[in-house]
């Protein structure tokens, strides 16, 4: 869609160019908006990529997938997309249930010649599970019965391939990222020499186990006088969940006043506060200029079979662009927006001038922002 996007306004600046017969902004509009400075993204096939070799790898070739989604699932039409990739091209079918409807349709069985290896079937027909595939289950309202966590249980004691597994879901929670961050942790998995280099790009975290401990009170009153420094993280996926400025304080204060309890649920961590620069958003038609950030995410694929590592790839990327102002980031729940990154390079004025090195702001693009003077341009603003 960006390539269509930027190929159509690179177009109309090309268009107001002949126009005005002049090379003024315009004509830089057209060289700077280039569809060769959208990276390739592959992000949808490499992922169907990895699930499809996941599948055939735990439960062969006439095994499925099944894709775990929510009751009523709003966030189906990717879902979708996803689905018709895996079938078109790699010829496996999905089967969306939800955790409650693991139990009434799924069962383990003794995989043929190997009785300790419970493999996860359908009732009735037999097809096998080759992966369970999470698209719910990270919140504490889809376990809001026991069947739910039969559902887990059972899935956890398959041979299914699991994305994620109990275990690397709680590897990615805000507690392992604090205890990673805690002194020595990193350097015991990546050694003496990558581990420092690692910490470096940590952001300070802490824990609040012990809201007594000297450090630990030390960084809640600093928390407590200065909240715009500072986000208390719950164990949360999902968005809508943190904590900032004024509540942030005040959950500090009632756990203070409760001797600590409930501290413990949460991680305090440094607020990062990355450049903003001015975009330009449309909707329906119409166009609004704010300040924005945006959040750039790697997806990577990676698969292992025993010991041999089948798959260990960088697929794509995903951008999340979001006004300044918004605490917030989640694209679903309305606070952030698909972006795509343009490639530039510094003094071309489109980086924030935090970051561009060579543009001195006195000519060119970086004063107003690069997308928005782009876009302003072609507007004929």
């Amino acid at each position: 869609m960006h390539h269509y996007n930027i190929g159509r306004l690179a177009a109309a600046a090309a268009r107001q160019q002949y126009r005005s017969n002049s090379r003024d902004s315009s004509s830089a509009a057209q060289q700077l908006l280039s569809t060769d400075r959208l990276p390739s993204n592959t992000a949808m096939p490499g992922i169907c990529r990895a699930l499809a070799a996941a599948v055939r790898a735990a439960g062969g070739d006439n095994a499925v997938m099944v894709m775990i989604v929510q009751p009523g699932e709003r966030n189906a039409y990717d879902q979708q997309w996803l689905q018709h990739i895996l079938w078109a091209e790699h010829g496996i079918n999905t089967v969306r249930l939800t955790l409650a409807q693991i139990p009434e349709q799924l069962v383990l069985q003794p995989a043929a010649g190997q009785p300790d290896n419970k493999q996860l079937v359908f009732k009735g027909s037999g097809v096998p599970v080759g992966l369970v595939y999470y698209r719910a289950g990270y919140t504490p309202n889809d376990y809001s019965t026991e069947r739910e966590w039969e559902a887990r249980a059972l899935i956890e004691s398959s041979s299914a391939c699991k994305c994620p597994s109990v275990a690397y879901q709680l590897a990615g929670s805000k507690k392992v990222q604090q205890d990673l961050a805690s002194p020595g942790v990193i350097e015991k998995f990546m050694g003496q020499e990558q581990g420092p280099a690692v910490r470096q790009l940590f952001a300070g975290l802490w824990s609040l186990d012990n809201p007594t401990d000297p450090k630990t009170a030390a960084v809640i009153q600093d928390a407590i006088q200065y909240p715009d420094r500072y986000v208390l993280k719950p164990q949360r996926e999902g968005g809508g969940n943190n904590l900032y400025g004024e509540d942030l304080v005040k959950a500090l204060q009632d756990g203070l006043t409760a001797g600590g309890e409930g501290l413990a649920a949460y991680i305090l961590m440094q607020r990062i506060v990355p450049p903003p620069q001015r975009t330009v958003f449309v909707r329906s038609g119409a166009w609004l200029e704010e300040e924005s950030l945006s959040e750039l995410g790697i997806y990577g694929t990676y698969l292992r079979v025993n010991d041999e590592v089948m798959i260990n790839e960088e697929v794509g990327h995903l951008v999340r662009t979001k006004t300044s102002s918004s605490n917030e980031g989640g694209v679903a729940a309305g606070y952030a927006v698909l972006d795509s990154p343009l490639l530039a390079k510094p003094g071309e004025g489109l980086l924030p001038q935090q970051l561009d090195g060579g543009n001195d702001g006195a000519t060119g693009w970086g004063a107003a922002g690069g997308v928005l003077a782009v876009a302003k341009a072609i507007l004929g603003q």
